[in-house]
């Protein structure tokens, strides 16, 4: 026959219990999706940085950061070849303009000034030489024109005192003496003025020749002072007073004709470099000022040059100091540099929070009177600087946000301070 068999109480309140656990955990889970971000977290108020409204002028401004570098930068260089002999400067020295730097050496080149130098004493002893030999020449035809010219006033003095006799109707000369000596007189007139031409063309080739010679003499004369230039070259001296920015040469190297020898900056005249972050850089104009910052120092400056490159996401900003440079300036001294954009006149800002971006919407967590609570609260920003940024919507004067990272409990609507 069949038996029937009764389900047991116990089970059943197993099922029941089951069930009640599973509906439990259900509503727990639905609850804490549902309810946590109104939930109130519980934040330190050292883990917090805050801010007041402010209401006022503001300084819109761009921040970067680079170095100090010279303005007047030098390489020095030589146009001959030689060996370094003597290096009395390191890289660090202040020198003045004069001061010597480098010794070189070449001997072909010492030889060889000393080969133009008898070149030239040779040639200057031989346009002495050709120059007497010449005046020489010269007096010799002075000589003749005044013998000729005698002969000439000889003749003549007998053909004036026949004439006299002759006009007296003294037969004394005949006909034939007569025409003679007219003839005589004649002749040595031409050749005394012949005698003249020769002597002023003698003259113009002597001008012509010692002319010609002193060419070749003061063609020797630039040679020679070509060459002692370059034996100065070997004294490699400071340009500039300047600072020795870079000394690469080793003793006893051997170096080329314009070969780059020291580098030198200018004392107390610098630039800054900075570099401005890619994103802030369309608000950077030319003519800008800027407030540079040393560790010890400020100090004002002017944008003079933006380049047109981007390198590693920054532009380089170079920035003209205006007046003097500080006194801790020297090349590569770090410095932070924030250029004023613009001034906004009356408007409300706060310190830049965290991660604030210019003009959007965003939010803030803005504190009760007691500053014990804080809650999301929606603004508009506007114009950003590095330190503050504008306002448009969202608060008034006076009030209080956090400024600081919030990305640790932006989930919840509502924080408590304690």
């Amino acid at each position: 026959m069949d038996i029937v068999r009764t389900k047991s109480a116990s089970g059943k309140r197993k099922k029941v219990i089951f069930a009640a656990f599973f509906v439990l955990v259900l509503s727990s889970l639905i609850y804490f999706f549902v309810f946590s971000n109104n939930a109130t977290h519980r934040v330190s108020p050292d883990m917090l940085l805050t801010s007041k409204v402010e209401q006022g002028e503001l300084a819109v401004t761009v921040r970067g950061i680079g170095v100090l570098a010279p303005r007047d930068v030098r390489w020095l260089a030589t146009n001959v070849s030689g060996k370094v002999e003597r290096i009395l400067v390191k890289a660090g020295a202040l020198v003045q303009k004069g001061d010597l730097i480098l010794q070189l050496s070449n001997p072909e080149l010492q030889q060889r000034l000393e080969e133009t130098r008898w070149e030239v004493d040779e040639l200057q002893a031989q346009t002495k030489a050709l120059q007497v030999s010449l005046e020489s020449e010269a007096l010799d035809q002075e000589a003749r024109v005044i013998n000729e010219k005698l002969n000439y006033e000889r003749s003549l003095l007998t053909l004036t005192a026949q004439n006299t006799l002759l006009e007296q109707g003294i037969n004394a000369v005949s006909a034939i003496d007569h025409e003679a000596i007219k003839i005589e007189v004649a002749q040595n007139k031409q050749r005394w003025e012949l005698e003249i031409k020769r002597l002023a063309k003698q003259k113009e080739n002597v001008e012509a020749q010692m002319l010609a010679n002193s060419a070749k003499v003061n063609r020797m004369r630039k040679t020679l002072e070509r060459v002692q230039q370059q034996v100065e070259s070997l004294e490699v001296r400071a340009s500039i007073d300047a600072i020795v920015q870079a000394m690469p040469m080793e003793l006893g190297q051997q170096i080329n004709a314009g070969t780059n020898l020291a580098r030198l900056a200018k004392r107390d005249e610098f630039i800054a470099e900075l570099r401005v972050p890619e994103i802030q850089i369309q608000e950077v104009l030319i003519g800008q000022t800027v407030t540079l910052e040393t560790r010890n120092s400020r100090f004002e400056g002017i944008v003079k040059r933006i380049d047109p490159s981007v390198n590693n996401g920054s532009v380089q900003v170079d920035v003209e100091i205006s007046g003097s440079s500080p006194q801790e300036a020297r090349p590569e001294l770090t410095v932070e540099g924030s250029i004023e954009i613009v001034r906004i006149p009356n408007t409300l800002f706060v310190r830049r929070p965290m991660f604030a971006k210019s003009y959007g919407d965003s939010y803030v967590y803005l504190l009760d009177e007691n500053e014990k609570t804080a809650n999301k609260h929606a603004v508009t920003f506007g114009k950003a600087s590095a330190t503050y940024i504008e306002i448009k919507e969202g608060l008034s004067l006076g009030q209080k946000v956090i400024i600081s990272d919030v990305s640790n409990f932006e989930v919840h609507q509502q924080i408590s301070i304690n």
